[in-house]
Parts: C-alpha cells; sequence; structure tokens
C-alpha cells in the first residue's frame, strides 16, 4: 500500500530526517512525495563554482528540478516575431493594425494673444446702485449713499416716476441691488476698476434681459453713468432710449430738481430722436 504526500509534507518530513528526528510515518506504508527547494544560484565549494547535484532520495522522496531559465530572444529574432505578428493580424481584413513604431509626440507653443485691458479710472472703491424694473418697459437704476438709510422713499418715488411716464397704474415691478465690494474682501480685486465694471455690465445686463422691445432706461446718478459710458460698456445700452438725471435720493431731498429731471426724461425716452435712435 502507498501513500503519496503533499509537496509542504514531503518537505518536512526530509527536513526532519536530514536533522536525524525520527520518522513517525507507520513502516508498514510506503510512503512518496516531492520536497521542492530553492536551488543556490551559484553553488560553490572551497571558493570554486561546481555544479548542483540534487541530493540522493531520503525515504523515497526526491528533489524536484529546478525550472530551466527563461531564453531572452535576441534582437533578430524579435523583429521577426513581430513581423510574423503583424502578418498574421494583416491577414484578417476585419482587423485593424497599427503602427507598431513608437510615436513621437511633438511639443507646439500656442500662442493666445490676450484681450486688450480697458484702461480707465472712475476714483470709485464704493458703490450701491438700486435698480427698478417696471411692466418689462422702464428700467431705473440710481446712485445710493452708503449712510441712505431711506430706502422705502426712494422706492416709492421710483415707482410714482416711473408710472407717470408709462401713463399705466405698472402694478408688476421688482427691484434689484447692487453694491460693491460686498462680500469681496481681497485688496488686489477691490482696487480693479475692470473687476467692478464688469459687475455693473453683469447687473444690467441680466436686468434688460427682462425688457421686450426696446429698452426705455433712466440712469439716475453720476456714478452709474459714469461707468456705463466707458468705451465698451456704453455698447449694452445701444438699443435703449436713455436719459441721465440726479440720483432719487437727491431729488427725494430736492424737489426743485424733479421738474428738470422730468423733463430730460421726457426728451431722452420719448422724443422723436431718442425713438430713431
Amino acid at each position: 500500500m502507498s501513500r503519496e504526500l503533499s509537496s509542504q509534507h514531503a518537505f518536512q518530513v526530509q527536513c526532519l530526517t536530514q536533522m536525524g528526528v525520527g520518522v513517525w510515518l507507520d513502516a508498514s506504508q510506503a510512503v512518496s512525495g516531492t520536497a521542492f527547494f530553492d536551488p543556490l544560484p551559484w553553488p560553490m565549494v572551497n571558493g570554486r563554482e561546481t555544479a548542483v547535484t540534487p541530493p540522493a532520495s531520503v525515504l523515497g522522496f526526491s528533489q524536484a528540478e529546478p525550472q530551466p531559465p527563461i531564453q531572452k530572444l535576441a534582437p533578430e529574432e524579435k523583429d521577426q516575431t513581430v513581423a510574423s505578428l503583424r502578418e498574421q493580424l494583416n491577414a484578417g481584413p476585419e482587423i485593424v493594425v497599427e503602427d507598431l513604431q513608437p510615436i513621437e509626440e511633438l511639443a507646439v507653443n500656442i500662442e493666445v494673444e490676450p484681450e486688450p485691458e480697458r484702461v480707465f479710472d472712475t476714483g470709485l472703491t464704493t458703490l450701491d446702485i438700486r435698480a427698478y424694473l417696471l411692466t418689462d418697459q422702464l428700467l431705473i437704476i440710481t446712485d445710493v449713499p452708503s449712510a441712505f438709510q431711506d430706502d422705502e422713499e426712494i422706492e416709492k418715488l421710483a415707482l410714482k416716476m416711473g408710472r407717470a411716464l408709462l401713463q399705466q397704474s405698472a402694478e408688476e415691478w421688482q427691484s434689484r441691488r447692487l453694491t460693491w465690494p460686498g462680500a469681496l474682501t481681497n485688496p488686489h480685486f477691490i482696487a480693479r476698476q475692470d473687476w467692478l465694471l464688469g459687475a455693473v455690465e453683469g447687473f444690467v445686463g441680466q436686468l434688460l434681459k427682462s425688457i421686450s422691445g426696446k429698452p426705455k432706461v433712466v440712469l439716475a446718478g453720476s456714478n452709474i453713468a459714469e461707468l456705463l459710458s466707458v468705451d465698451g460698456a456704453d455698447a449694452i445700452l445701444a438699443s435703449c432710449a436713455v436719459a441721465k438725471i440726479a440720483s432719487l435720493p437727491e431729488l427725494y431731498r430736492i424737489p426743485e430738481l424733479r421738474k428738470d429731471a422730468w423733463s430730460t426724461m421726457q426728451q431722452g425716452l420719448f422724443s422723436t430722436s431718442a425713438s430713431g435712435a
């Protein structure tokens, strides 16, 4: 009766036998197995290289022969192998074979011309404006001093003035507010006049999108009028009828200015020249 041991068990039995330790296997049973040893890379005897000879089998166990090393192909053989592989792949018309040569990438310098910087200096570092949009026809934008507290009063004044200009009740209206620098705290960007102008352009542009037909715009105050007269920024009002008057807080505090403001708005928004502009 014979018994086959696993490679790990056979390895243990052979090591114990070589150390002189008794084997606890039943002597009446014939056992066999293969123990795997890592071969020495450079077997040496007295400083000289010697051939590797597998040790004699112990109790029917033998050492596994080391696997032969993988042979490396010469460059010529590699080229032949690649060529034959390419021929095999090309034999099938449904298979697309790409070039096996390395791809050389060339660095390309892409020059991007910077946008021309708008140079202007209004001297403004802070800005607070209110906008009132009435029945998607009339837009009133006014400067508001930072210390001004009567927001409800200028709102009433804007609605009264707008309804008189449109000659209708104008029940549908909305108000917006823009403050600069607002939540912006970086001093480098706060001092950028182009950032301030960009904020005003975006603010006014969004409001103008809500107006149907030819927009009528009232610029009340010197700050908003100056910002929207800068080259490039004035294009946003190119298709609008525009009237420039004193700010609503000034009209609220000095009622005598309202007569001149009313005349300016009538001429700018409803005159023949404004309609044809």
